[in-house]
């Protein structure tokens, strides 16, 4: 019987030895569950650093507009701007009209002479026409579909000075082959219609104030 007791108290021991050391190896098992949640949070961190990329979007405001003033280098001479002063009479290549946006709606060239040929009338009053340059023995204009092109309407007390006389049977001109007799206006819209009168063309506020007639 006292065997028993002693066996029976032996067991109780062992009993609460290995219950204690159950509790000690759970409780670090706990503890690192615990740390491992507390690490997370540092990838969070790193997230922000996604949203730098927007300022790529940055070089839309540098990119440049699509209404552009456009001069063919190759067939503008740069230095001979319309203004005041004659232009050469045979000069090579077109006068150059700074600023002049040729893709909005036609419109009148820069006050100041320039040398020119009409291509028509748009009303009675109106007269479209195009810069001109001499090449190969005439004078040429823009290529066909180029859209740099004039339109201003003929000033009520217009200038009109004609190589060939007001009936175009003449020959009247000065030494530099400009016309030297003076025509009405209706006579120059007429020929203005026609197409074919190549001149310095006098432009002041808009208006076409002064023609003289080149004789080529």
């Amino acid at each position: 019987m006292t065997t028993y007791f002693r066996q029976a108290a032996l067991a109780v021991a062992v009993l609460s030895l290995a219950a204690c050391s159950g509790t000690e190896a759970a409780a670090p098992t706990a503890t690192v569950t615990v740390t491992a949640s507390t690490t997370p949070p540092a990838t969070v961190t790193a997230t922000p650093a996604a949203a730098t990329p927007s300022p790529l979007a940055s070089p839309s405001p540098t990119e440049p507009p699509g209404n552009q003033v456009f001069e063919p280098s190759e067939e503008y001479d740069q230095s001979d701007v319309i203004g005041a002063k004659q232009p050469k009479i045979k000069g090579a290549k077109f006068q150059f009209d700074p600023g002049h946006d040729f893709t909005k709606r036609i419109s009148p060239s820069a006050d100041g002479i320039l040398r020119g040929r009409f291509v028509t009338m748009q009303d009675g009053d109106t007269a479209e026409y195009v810069p001109v340059r001499w090449d190969g023995g005439t004078f040429v204009g823009p290529k066909e579909g180029d859209v740099t092109a004039y339109a201003a309407p003929l000033a009520p007390g217009v200038v009109y000075l004609s190589a060939t006389g007001c009936t175009g049977n003449d020959q009247t001109i000065n030494g530099d082959g400009l016309g030297t007799e003076r025509c009405t206006r209706a006579r120059l819209a007429e020929h203005a219609r026609e197409g074919r009168l190549t001149a310095l063309i006098t432009v002041a506020n808009g208006q076409v104030t002064k023609v003289v007639e080149i004789y080529f």
